[in-house]
């Protein structure tokens, strides 16, 4: 057998002759065997045993030799492994594969990687920005990426990892994914819907509210049915409300809260009825009548017809804007949400028990005198006589003869419950009375042939 000259350095294949649990022997063709230790193959290895098994070729590179006694030649499979290895990481440059390297070490510029036992280089800028952002805490971690250089120069290697194209693919794909979910979710959405979402931003005069994968519109209009100044008085980021969809127009979605509550106006319909007595502020006047509010953003109307029973009164030149007033509701139109009130309806109309009619002789209580005539009272109404209705012999001396209290039997000579009007006349009742007597004696007057009209009434002008 021809003796092989052999140095260190060289790479040569043996055939497995032995075998122990750390150690493999190997016929090199030398005057002595080769030896492989476990830590020379594989330092992850912790026995040979069913690994190796005798005829087995393996190759390593010598490490050493000595020709003392004993004879003895060393060899490592581990030069030949990063041989490979490199090897297989410049196939990787080339096949763009994705490799799982663990990361050792943080440095100013980037990191560093350990992959197939070769230190590799992944600059910040090739790194995404939220592992940029916690660069601390990916120490010992492993990360997919792409070798995209890997150079030697005699013992010099320079490998550089990316993750751009990784990062890059990674958020296209979400990106895609978002869209179709938003879509998704989109399509699903319709204008009526009711539906659950959260403040995702506030803005001065609208916020957006994020659902799933969709943000829609709330305007500070459809916020509230009531004035409000600013948005942030009523809504806070991270909210979750309640809204409806009230219009959808292409990826656009409008919102509203108020669209789901009760409008001032049903609000004050459904806890109050015809016949209830509110107090409201006087809000506006109007040739027709007075605007009051009498809820938060509710106004009713007091038409001038129901200020009082008396039409001659005018309750406008009464009150002023801001005075708050006490009213009766007598109507609730809720399809066109107007109110309508009435002062009168609190208050006793006199009139409705006054039965005297014109021509009629009643009993009147003097409430006031003066120069024009005499106020009194019939029924509960005031009425008036003139100065010149009152008796003949008193005329130009009514307050000589008449006094507050005094009751006097006057005629109606006008009595309209409308327009709140009694006027009377006792003079009237004075000719009533005389022509009473005269139509008396013209009756009798058959009987009494030969008298004269001055005979007949010689004793009542005597009175």
């Amino acid at each position: 057998m021809d003796i092989r000259v052999l140095k260190v350095g060289d790479i040569i294949e043996g055939k497995v002759v032995a075998v122990t649990d750390k150690t493999i022997f190997l016929d090199v063709q030398y005057f002595t065997e080769a030896r492989i230790h476990i830590d020379n193959y594989d330092p992850e290895l912790e026995s040979f045993d069913g690994v190796i098994k005798v005829g087995d070729l393996v190759k390593g590179r010598i490490q050493k030799i000595s020709l003392d006694e004993p004879a003895l030649i060393l060899m490592s499979r581990l030069p030949l492994i990063k041989i490979d290895n490199f090897e297989k990481i410049r196939e990787a440059v080339e096949s763009k594969e994705i490799v799982s390297a663990k990361v050792k070490k943080v440095v100013d510029k980037g990191l560093l990687l350990s992959y197939l036992d070769y230190e590799v280089f992944l600059p910040f800028t090739l790194l995404d920005y939220e592992y940029v952002e916690q660069k601390d805490k990916l120490k010992n971690k492993n990360l997919d990426v792409n070798i995209i250089e890997a150079t030697k120069k005699g013992r010099f290697t320079r490998i550089v990892a990316s993750r751009k194209e990784i990062f890059e693919k990674e958020r296209k794909e979400l990106y895609e994914k978002r869209l179709q979910e938003r879509q998704s979710e989109l399509d699903s959405i319709q204008t009526g819907d009711v539906l659950k979402g959260t403040v995702d931003k506030i803005e001065k005069h609208a916020a957006n509210i994020r659902f799933d994968h969709v943000v829609g519109l709330l305007r500070i209009s459809q916020v509230s049915h009531y004035r409000i100044e600013k948005i942030e008085d009523v809504l806070t980021l991270g909210d979750e409300i309640e809204v409806k969809v009230i219009k959808k127009e292409g990826n656009r979605l409008d919102l509203s809260i108020k669209a789901l509550e009760d409008t001032p106006f049903e609000k004050f319909a459904k806890s109050h009825n015809i016949g209830d007595t509110v107090s409201g502020t006087v809000n506006q006047k109007l040739p027709f009548g007075i605007i009051v509010e009498v809820d938060r953003d509710v106004r009713g109307l007091l038409h001038k017809n129901e200020y009082s029973w008396n039409p001659n009164d005018n309750y406008d030149d009464f009150v002023k804007i801001g005075d708050q007033v006490t009213l009766k509701v007598i109507g609730i139109d809720k399809k066109n949400e107007k109110i309508s009130l009435s002062k009168k309806a609190l208050e006793d109309n006199p009139w409705k028990n006054v039965t005297v009619k014109r021509g009629e002789v009643v009993k009147a209580v003097v409430s006031k005198v003066s120069g024009n005539g005499l106020e009194v009272e019939v029924q509960g109404v005031n009425g008036f006589i003139p100065a010149n209705e009152v008796e003949e012999e008193k005329l130009g001396q009514i307050e000589a003869y008449y006094s507050i209290g005094d009751e006097v039997e006057a005629l109606v000579t006008e009595a309209n419950n409308r327009n709140w009007s009694l006027k009377l006349s006792i003079k009237a009742v004075q000719t009533k009375k005389e022509r009473e007597t005269f139509e008396k004696y013209l009756e009798d007057d058959s009987e009494d042939v030969g008298q004269t009209i001055g005979d007949l009434f010689a004793d009542e002008l005597k009175k």
